[in-house]
């Protein structure tokens, strides 16, 4: 989570830069077999994390989240929850699409779940993600759609989030993706990164938001950023590529470094129980570093960068993490199945 704060007397904002990915090599594509993602995702509510006042020294306000169940990996989940993030996995004949958002914890101080956005934002763009007109080249033009519904309703859910959402296009084997704010993904090759997103960020700890404010503020005092300035990259994939989502309770307390290390033995990997206790690993872990004291967190190391009086150790906070593998499968030519949770 992050700040939402008033954004006068900030000075100027950092601008977003529209880019594309390099080209990369596609996959050997057959008219018999399509890409498609084994998926598994993990996650922590910071509610079972302890050490959360070093989270409230810095100005975050802590609150009581609430608890969800361990999610198990399925062809289709919508709107699953850990604390105020939220996730979502669509397959269909067409793509496979996974997001994540990140209800920005702050709105606590306005009575405002801003978990409860976050949920509403990924049910929607699952629905999208199942229609049959769904162009999964453009996920940036989903988080638009689904954003404008959010504003546009007669009863808004208030409060604000981060989104990232990734794309695999079957037609092409390639990858799409859009980021807005400082959840993110990563795509890696034979243990390397390939490529991975730039978080967006106002000043230090103050991602970019798509935002719903009370109706009774004043609009102009809040961080409301359009989804048009996410950034969109094309990528294309190879057979046991890994991608990774992730909101920052993740990236903040584990390196890079770290995360190549913990998933070197997954690269190839199609079992969903290997990926699944993988990305178990990975949280755990993630967990551990944000409650030490003593340990240099990418935050950490961000806040001092950045001038910010922030001791050592890690961010408690939600973490969810998707984890993909890329892999082949005989064309498929029936619809895919849609389940709600």
């Amino acid at each position: 989570m992050a700040f939402i704060r008033s954004k006068l007397n900030l000075g100027s904002l950092a601008r977003v830069a529209f880019r594309w990915s390099g080209p990369g090599m596609a996959l050997v594509s057959y008219s018999s077999q399509e890409p498609y993602l084994v998926t598994a995702v993990q996650g922590k509510s910071k509610s079972r994390i302890s050490g959360e006042q070093s989270v409230v020294q810095l100005g975050v306000l802590s609150g009581v989240h609430r608890r969800f169940p361990v999610a198990v990996p399925q062809r289709n989940q919508a709107t699953q929850c850990f604390g105020e993030d939220s996730y979502f996995f669509s397959s269909s004949p067409t793509a496979d699409v996974i997001g994540v958002a990140d209800g920005v914890g702050g709105w606590r101080y306005m009575g405002i779940d801003a978990g409860l956005f976050a949920k509403d934002l990924m049910h929607r763009c699952f629905t999208h993600a199942q229609r049959n007109n769904f162009d999964a080249r453009h996920p940036r033009n989903l988080l638009i759609q689904c954003y404008g519904e959010m504003k546009r309703n007669r009863k808004p859910i208030l409060g604000s989030s981060t989104a990232c959402v990734v794309a695999l296009n079957r037609s092409e084997s390639a990858l799409y993706t859009a980021n807005l704010g400082d959840s993110g993904f990563m795509v890696i090759r034979n243990g390397s990164v390939l490529n991975r997103s730039e978080e967006q960020t106002h000043c230090f700890n103050m991602p970019f938001q798509m935002s719903v404010p009370p109706p009774e503020s004043n609009r102009d005092s809040w961080f409301c950023d359009d989804p048009s300035l996410a950034v969109a990259t094309r990528l294309l994939l190879k057979p046991n590529d890994l991608v990774l989502l992730a909101t920052d309770g993740l990236f903040d307390n584990m390196p890079e470094s770290m995360l190549l290390e913990m998933l070197a033995k997954v690269q190839g990997a199609h079992e969903e129980k290997v990926l699944q206790e993988a990305v178990n690993r990975v949280v755990a872990r993630a967990e551990a570093l944000s409650t030490n004291p003593i340990y240099m967190s990418p935050f950490a190391i961000k806040a001092l960068e950045n001038n910010v009086d922030y001791p050592r150790g890690g961010k408690p906070d939600d973490i969810t993490v998707v984890l993909a593998s890329v892999a082949m499968r005989k064309r498929q030519t029936t619809a895919g199945n849609s389940t709600e949770f």
